[in-house]
């Protein structure tokens, strides 16, 4: 009875532990499918607005694409890319960090605050900032230098917008460049090479 009673509670741990592992297992990380991005959500707990506001924007329903990417920020740390609102022009998304290791405070997944700018296209080329959570443009990730880079059309031709790059911290995002450049109602003084915009100081 005694031997019985040691491999039952064996069993029971090994049981235990088996679905606290598998409830643990990494999350994919690429070619993210639509039933990733649930799984995704199920952790990250984005607000529903959100996920709402997404799944009106889509315009091929039967599409697999889920609008979610991952970035590698080293030692289990990932930048998390959830796209809000899906267009071919400009895209909108909120950014979430998310730490494999569970040690985070608010783990696992925090909301990111950017700040971005936008110049005018008066004399002085005024630069306006704000912060927000929810931010339009094109991402794209640099590997090396661990940042995000967030490119910013101010109208369809793309002769004006912003240029931004941040660090990411846990609990908030940093920039670490921008430029800008105005929408001029004559033409001929746009820029389409955004690394041609007049850099921004003070950040």
């Amino acid at each position: 009875m005694i031997m019985t009673g040691k491999i039952l509670i064996g069993c029971f741990v090994v049981t235990l532990f088996g679905s606290v592992c598998f409830a643990q297992a990494p999350l994919k990380k690429t070619e993210l499918t639509i039933a990733d991005r649930e799984a995704w959500r199920k952790v990250l707990q984005w607000p529903a607005e959100f996920e709402e506001q997404w799944q009106k924007s889509r315009t091929d329903k039967k599409s697999e694409a889920s609008g979610l990417s991952v970035y590698g920020l080293g030692h289990g740390n990932y930048l998390v890319a959830i796209e809000v609102q899906e267009s071919l022009y400009q895209p909108r998304y909120v950014f979430m960090y998310y730490s494999e290791s569970g040690r985070s405070n608010t783990a696992p997944g925090r909301l990111l605050k950017f700040k971005t700018y936008e110049r005018d296209d008066d004399a002085a080329g005024t630069v306006s900032a704000k912060v927000a959570t929810e931010v339009e443009g094109i991402v794209s990730f640099d590997d090396a230098q661990k940042q995000l880079v967030l490119y910013t059309k101010g109208r369809g031709i793309a002769d004006c917008g912003a240029l931004v790059r941040y660090r990411i911290f846990p609990n908030r995002t940093m920039p670490a460049e921008a430029r800008a450049h105005g929408c001029y109602d004559d033409y001929s003084l746009g820029v389409t090479d955004p690394l041609r915009w007049r850099k921004i100081k003070p950040l």
